[in-house]
């Protein structure tokens, strides 16, 4: 019977079906052919075959790749050489260290408390705080161009050496279908930021703006909703969620379950226009419900509380804007050492 080599597998239970050496080797051939590229752009750079303008700006390409590839070499070869404990006990370390870096701030005073520190930091227009999106587009936005800017800059110097090689006679065709993939990756990338600025542009930025900052059980405050564009808005709402958070191994992959345990509508408006020169702004009241949980966080289980706002212009996609907020304990402020220990989730989902 000839030997079938399944393409793809699944897992059921604790067992996978296929051949387990098949992704490890694919991953090594990726990983090494992206190592030898890499080597070869640098070794073409530095014996002069190629001569770009700026050749040291140039060479961040194959400098790239060897460091991508050597990198991803060294992962594998630690993956297949430890255990699945010793993986597991470095990964925890590392997530306990980058959470008491995080929360420095409430170690101290208010243990597994999130601290408000980059909530607090930023004051609002008509109220006291303004919130930090969850992602900022904006961010987002800057990243994506100085991205593509770069790529597509480095890779018209290559392609403009390899025109220059052809004209003068000296075509080098394994160099000219090298640069294919990396042509292509750079019209992707100008795609992708036209379509992000297209939608950020056209959507506009969404503000909220709060009373005041940590809040708690049973408490009320005002929240100030802000959205920006040129848009025809089929609808808007503004409701505040509790989610909990946990992540937990199964069998060797990590799992992250996400339960959102408590959702309450807080504002909605339906068929308006948004113009530039005048914001959509409305302010509301809400309240924390009494038996709410505080916020919480620790390695593997968390309690947020976040205000999101949705929204449906014409002829757009619906989107969704996230802002986290902080439920501290009743009585933080003049204790900080002492925590709610009895308090409850509402059922209010």
């Amino acid at each position: 019977m000839p030997l079938r080599i399944p393409l793809f597998m699944k897992k059921r239970g604790q067992r996978r079906t296929g051949v387990r050496w098949l992704g490890p080797l694919g991953e090594a051939v990726l990983f090494a052919a992206l190592l030898l590229l890499g080597t070869y752009g640098i070794a073409m750079l530095m014996v002069g075959a190629i001569a770009p303008p700026l050749p040291w700006l140039v060479g961040i390409i194959p400098a790239s790749l060897l460091l991508y590839g050597g990198l991803g070499l060294v992962e594998l070869m630690w993956h297949s050489n430890t255990s699945t404990e010793l993986r597991s006990a470095v990964a925890r370390k590392a997530a306990d260290l980058e959470q008491r870096i995080a929360a420095n701030e409430s170690l101290h005073a208010l243990p597994a408390i999130p601290p408000i520190s980059r909530v607090v930091d930023s004051p609002g227009v008509r109220l006291a705080y303004r919130l930090p999106i969850d992602t900022s587009p904006k961010w987002m936005l800057l990243g994506m161009t100085l991205i593509c800017v770069c790529w597509n800059l480095l890779v018209g110097m290559f392609v403009y050496q390899v025109i220059d090689l052809h004209v003068s006679g000296h075509a080098n065709w394994l160099l000219t279908w090298l640069m294919v993939p990396f042509v292509l990756a750079g019209f992707w990338t100008l795609l992708v930021l036209a379509r992000a600025i297209w939608i950020t542009t056209g959507i506009g930025a969404t503000r909220l703006e709060v009373s005041h900052h940590p809040l708690h059980a049973g408490e009320t405050f005002r929240l100030l909703v802000s959205q920006a564009g040129r848009i025809n808005m089929r609808w808007i709402k503004v409701v505040i969620v509790c989610q909990e958070r946990a992540t937990y191994a199964q069998g060797t992959d990590t799992r992250t379950e996400i339960s959102r345990v408590y959702r309450e509508l807080l504002y909605r408006r339906r068929k308006f226009d948004i113009k530039p020169s005048e914001p959509f702004a409305v302010e509301t009241e809400a309240v924390i419900p009494t038996a709410a949980m505080h916020s919480f966080v620790s390695p593997h289980n968390s309690v947020d509380w976040l205000l999101i706002v949705t929204g449906k212009a014409a002829r757009w996609a619906i989107f969704e804007r996230k802002f986290p907020i902080y439920v501290y304990p009743t009585n933080t402020v003049s204790e900080p050492g002492k925590l709610a220990s009895n308090s409850t989730m509402p059922t209010n989902v």
